[in-house]
């Protein structure tokens, strides 16, 4: 398990495509014919693994490593979770050296 501690940046967080199935309702939730009804609507996220949890996974957006801060963070409900691949760079992890 991920500690989702800014502190472990060094090591980096693993960069994520997540298959996620959500709840939907229609926009105008009223007067709702029987061939309207809604669908469970499909996701597909990617980000930064910043929590791995029994229960659930969070993905953030973006990292903000001077501030100790997570943008567009996403809490996952494992249950809900179709699949999760870890993504690599084609030519292989970046060079920190830019």
């Amino acid at each position: 398990m991920l500690n989702g501690s800014l502190d472990s940046r060094n090591e980096g967080y693993p960069l994520v495509f997540v298959h996620w199935v959500d709840s939907c309702e229609p926009a105008d939730n009223s007067d709702i014919g029987a061939y309207d009804m809604p669908e469970p609507q499909s996701i597909m996220q990617c980000g930064f693994l910043v929590h791995d949890e029994e229960h659930h996974i969070v993905i953030a957006g973006g990292l903000k490593p001077a501030l100790e801060t997570y943008d567009y963070v996403i809490a996952i409900p494992r249950v809900a979770i179709s699949a999760i691949r870890y993504l690599e760079p084609i030519d292989g992890p970046p060079d920190e050296t830019v």
